[in-house]
């Protein structure tokens, strides 16, 4: 114990320094478990085999894992995507383990077996990077996203026939047929079992187990239910991990699902981690420094090989941008390859040097994923010219998204019945199981979990979605989701039903769109403001110019983009005024979306014109005119958001009342003035716009000292209220008169 202490102090410390530093370069923490657990190993000079204790725990990472994945594949969900999951998903695993094993026979002089393990670990990507910075980015909802899923899913599933393949291949006591019977019958039989109890007695468990209401209790159903998974198809011959996949599935098809997924997170990713080290420990630094050169190429030739055998399954169904984006997302290397490169470490099925030099290879190629996928456009614009790309304008479909509903009691029904009225997407989650079946009964889209999860939260995109309602009749659970909501992201939109006006007091710190009626009346209100958000919010980002401009036609194209840039002036101003006359908060997000979205769709296309077009000097000056504009409307737009929120606080202080209204009637005059040199450049609108935006005057010090005076008695906080709001202001001056500056260079410069 003396000995293990040090060792266990230096490997949290170390692995939780790393990953903060990898976190701020968006890198996975299993990179920081693996270079810690190659740390330990050269301070401590700790092994791995031999201690059993250290291998079953890192191996329960790996079940847990599997469980997880388990728990995606539910029938209806690999119905949904066939396509992308078995016929993409085989071609790709099976073309890219055919020339990987050849490679393998070549380079490292293995026998065919042990090139076709090693050519299939090699096929796999990461599951657990790709689909992170996908999900994160919401490049998921793109073609090349959704291609990427269903590869993963496919290749997760491939998993299970690579670790059959090596028990099968290490087998020393039997035959190839008497080992292929003796597993067909095994195999039967531990299925038999386990489906058998998935079926019959899974769902009455989980029933008796939540109805007790006891986390504790639920959590070690979990634990029982996958550790008894693994432990029966370990009894029969095969891995745990297999077992732990197996539960994942049997769960999958119940109600129980995305509460077990969201109360899993923590066993899983901490016994993922200490696989992660485990896989580190087995790294010798000396065999890495010593083979250097050899690593860096092997990563660049597999990834190329790799990236290119994908290219070419999707070049036939897919665009060219589409299908190289697909190769560079899952060019990469996966987890589960080290854990097939473990194995065949363990069975001796290739030599100790080589193994270590495939694994540097693996994480390295693991290290490079997040920056390559968050540049794809930029490698892809390299390759091939086109204008705006069908994802780009797309993107205005996915506006507004969808209405996550919490609760099912009697007014969640009728606000469910409304919304489907109004034809709104929208996700019931609720951890009633009567309440569960009552709407799966009515056909809505249903989750069974606690509204409170973040976890659970960000699986449904709560961060995407146009509205959240808390239809909870009880008020302690309003207030716990409503902190939860508020911990994921505080400006998430939120209308909750509460009893009564005292009530209300308590969720005045979140800020969010209070009900105290939850009547049918109410419920109909309420979705018809959603509805209308919706619509505003589609129409608002629609494209007015750019859907068909051309790169042979720069000057046309740049005129293009020069009023479809003015339109986000309109856009902030229309959501500027819907804060002014106090508009709903759904009303003022519907403008804040179409805003992204048309900023984005304007920025890349500046991007597109500055790289691919052939300009002119003169031309090449105005692109960098609009680009420039185009970042300075974005600081503006945020920096209106935030301010926007201030002035409303402020508007609630008797003292700072006048002072807020004074402050948007001034915002607003600037926009419009701005407005109208964006659409027709006049002098005397320029003249007017400088002299409200002037450096010169002291007005707002002056306002600061003026209400931070004794004589105006505010609290602290509505002090720091009042100065980050006139800090604002401050900044927003700057940035409108240069963008008012902008269009007075971009009007001389057409007249030369």
């Amino acid at each position: 114990m003396g000995n293990l202490m040090p060792i266990l102090i230096a490997t949290v410390a170390i692995a939780t320094l790393l990953n903060v530093i990898l976190k701020r370069f968006n890198m996975p923490t299993i990179i920081g478990y693996i270079f810690t657990g190659a740390i330990i190993s050269a301070v401590f000079d700790v092994e791995v085999h031999g201690n059993e204790t250290l291998e079953h725990i890192a191996e329960f990472g790996i079940v847990f894992l599997m469980f997880s994945i388990g728990l995606e594949f539910s029938v209806s969900h690999l119905k949904e995507m066939k396509k992308e999951v078995f016929l993409f998903g085989t071609l790709q695993v099976v073309l890219t383990a055919i020339v990987m094993t050849l490679l393998a026979q070549l380079f490292f002089n293995l026998d065919f077996r042990a090139s076709i393990i090693v050519g299939s670990g090699l096929a796999l990507s990461s599951t657990a990077i790709v689909l992170k910075i996908l999900n994160e980015t919401g490049k998921i909802k793109e073609i090349f996203g959704k291609n990427s899923l269903g590869i993963l899913i496919f290749q997760d599933i491939a998993v299970i026939p690579i670790l059959l393949m090596i028990t099968i291949f290490t087998s020393q006591d039997k035959s190839l047929s008497e080992l292929l019977i003796s597993t067909a019958i095994n195999a039967a039989i531990a299925l038999g079992i386990l489906v058998v109890i998935g079926k019959f007695f899974l769902s009455y468990f989980f029933k008796v187990v939540s109805n007790v209401n006891s986390k504790e209790i639920y959590m070690g159903s979990i634990l029982l239910t996958v550790i008894g998974a693994s432990y029966i198809a370990h009894h029969f011959g095969f891995s745990y991990s297999l077992g732990g996949f197996i539960a994942g599935m049997m769960i999958a098809d119940t109600i129980y699902k995305y509460q077990v997924e969201a109360d899993l997170i923590p066993f899983k990713d901490l016994l993922l981690g200490v696989f992660f080290v485990s896989v580190g420990l087995q790294i010798d630094i000396n065999v890495v420094l010593a083979n250097a050169i050899s690593v860096v190429l092997l990563s660049i030739g597999i990834m190329f090989v790799k990236g290119l055998s994908i290219f070419a399954i999707f070049s036939f169904s897919n665009n060219n941008k589409s299908a190289l984006k697909t190769a560079l997302t899952l060019s990469q290397i996966g987890e589960f390859s080290l854990v097939v490169f473990s194995l065949v470490l363990a069975n001796q099925m290739m030599d100790p040097t080589s193994v270590q030099v495939l694994m540097v290879v693996i994480i390295l190629s693991m290290v490079m994923t997040p920056f390559i996928i968050n540049n794809t456009d930029k490698i892809v614009g390299l390759f091939f010219k086109s204008n705006i790309s069908e994802d780009e304008l797309d993107q205005s479909s996915v506006i507004g998204g969808h209405v996550i509903l919490c609760g099912y009691g009697a007014f969640g029904r009728v606000v469910s019945e409304q919304l489907n009225k109004e034809n709104i997407d929208h996700i019931v989650v609720t951890n009633n199981t009567e309440a569960f079946v009552k709407a799966n009964e009515a056909g809505e889209t249903v989750v069974f979990g606690d509204p409170s999860d973040r976890v659970l939260l960000e699986r449904l995109n709560i961060s995407d979605a146009m509205s959240t309602v808390l239809a909870l009749d009880d008020f302690e659970e309003v207030k716990q989701v409503s902190a939860a909501i508020s911990l994921i992201n505080p400006n998430i939109k939120v209308i909750a039903k509460i009893p009564t006006e005292e009530d209300k007091k308590e969720l005045a710190e979140f800020d969010h769109e209070l009900i105290l009626d939850g009547n049918s009346h109410v419920a109909s209100l309420l979705v018809s403001q959603i509805s209308r958000s919706r619509l505003l919010a589609k129409e608002t980002s629609k494209l007015q110019y750019l859907s068909n401009y051309s790169l042979d036609d720069p000057s046309e194209s740049i005129a293009k983009i020069e009023k479809e840039q003015a339109r986000l002036l309109d856009v902030m101003s229309q959501s500027f005024n819907a804060l002014r006359e106090e508009k709903d908060i759904m009303h003022i997000k519907a403008f804040h979306e179409s805003f992204k979205v048309l900023s984005g769709i304007v920025g890349k296309t500046i991007n597109e014109i500055m790289t691919h077009a052939s300009l002119s000097s003169k031309e090449y000056e105005h692109v960098n005119i609009l680009l420039d504009n185009q970042q300075q409307l974005i600081s503006i737009n945020e920096s209106l958001e935030e301010l926007g929120k201030e002035l409303k606080s402020l508007s609630k202080i008797e003292s700072t009342e006048s002072l807020s209204h004074t402050a948007v009637e001034g915002l607003d005059a600037v926009l419009l003035s701005l407005i109208a040199i964006a659409t027709e450049y006049d002098e005397i609108d320029m003249m007017m716009l400088e002299s409200m935006t002037s450096e010169k005057g002291k007005g707002l010090s002056k306002i600061r000292e003026a209400y931070l005076s004794e004589e105006m008695h505010l609290d602290p906080s509505e002090k720091a209220l009042l100065m980050s709001s006139t800090n604002h202001m401050d900044r927003l001056k700057s940035l409108f008169g240069l963008v008012g500056k902008n269009y007075k260079k971009l009007t001389e410069l057409s007249c030369q």
